[in-house]
């Protein structure tokens, strides 16, 4: 009889063991689908995990999305719906429904800025060249010239009625400040709807997105670039679990002269590039959010960011013009993993 016990039990352990030994084999962290592509003028990267099998599909799907997002804000493309915009000589036009949301949404963060974020500054984009990729494009303008293409600027000669916009004063939208952040949104909620419990990131040119925490329950780990530093250099790291990040800098498009540093970020008051940051990352709930904010806060400047972000509820991280790093107690929640 106490043969029998034993083996009896002996047979129940093994079971019990080979129950939990099934169990951590059926938990193996999910396989990324990791796609890399170029989109928006820049490097994509998409990492995708689901346990509906489709991530191949859904990524492939998402980059579908953005050369359609391209095709409606890219300022400088002749068959864009935002360059026809622009062309439009001060008529009424119907847009799309995204092209309206953006537009709301840029309209309320230059109010919410008091002009420090405009997305009118077309006109001064393309006076300094920086609307291409061509560094050989890329000039120093005169100051009449300046001032000439700032009277064709200004965030309230964009009026909307209902879904129609009309742009006065020949003035030019730019968007660059705050699609790529509007696309990671859009990309993040495809990926949500398709299942609500799969993980992964969007990388649109250093816009980030996190789907889902890394294999589930781990964060994602991201470096901040170094503004003064090679492509891979970072100064500090952040551990992500959800949310965005977004980077506005000094160092992508940009000319010296006479040893003075000209970059693609202009604050629309006086159609140079400001002085504040080298650089400056700001995380969010909402990629939109992120962009927008980096752009008014390297125009801003210090004072005004640290007011935007205590009313706003973002975590920065800033690279100011002497090097020094300056960072507010809310980024300071993210470096812990």
């Amino acid at each position: 009889m106490t043969k029998l016990k034993i083996i009896i039990l002996s047979l129940f352990t093994f079971a019990a063991v080979g129950v939990v030994l099934f169990v951590a084999i059926s938990k193996k962290p999910p396989q990324y689908y990791i796609r890399r592509d170029v989109a928006f003028g820049t490097n994509v990267q998409i990492a995708y995990a689901t346990k509906k099998g489709n991530a191949k599909t859904v990524v492939d799907a998402m980059f579908d999305e953005l050369k359609k997002l391209d095709d409606i804000f890219n300022a400088y493309r002749p068959t864009s719906e935002l360059y026809k915009l622009n062309h439009s000589n001060g008529e009424w036009v119907k847009v799309s429904p995204r092209l309206l949301n953006v537009l709301k949404y840029s309209m309320k963060f230059a109010q919410l800025t008091d002009g420090d974020f405009d997305p009118t500054l077309g006109k001064v984009v393309v006076l300094w060249g920086f609307n291409t990729d061509d560094p050989n494009k890329w000039r120093l303008p005169s100051p009449q010239e300046i001032s000439n293409a700032l009277e064709h600027s200004g965030y309230k000669n964009v009026e909307i009625k209902d879904d129609e916009v009309r742009l006065l004063n020949d003035v030019w939208i730019d968007l660059g400040a705050i699609a790529k952040g509007y696309a990671v949104d859009v990309l993040l909620k495809m990926a949500k709807l398709n299942d609500p419990n799969s993980t992964g990131y969007v990388d649109i040119g250093g816009d980030i997105g996190i789907i889902g925490p890394k294999y589930g329950n781990q964060p994602w780990k991201i470096g901040v670039r170094d503004p003064r530093g090679n492509m891979n250099d970072s100064i500090a790291y952040v551990y992500l679990y959800k949310g965005t990040i977004a980077t506005s800098g000094d160092y992508e498009r940009f000319i010296i002269r006479n040893g003075k540093r000209y970059y693609h970020i202009f604050n629309p008051k006086t159609g140079y590039s400001p002085d504040n940051f080298e650089a400056i990352t700001t995380i969010s709930s909402s990629g939109i959010f992120s962009d927008a904010f980096g752009t008014a806060a390297m125009v801003g400047g210090l004072s005004k960011t640290e007011k935007w972000a205590n009313e706003l509820g973002a975590a920065y991280l800033i690279v100011n013009e002497k090097g020094k790093i300056i960072k507010n107690d809310l980024w300071k929640d993210y470096e812990e993993p």
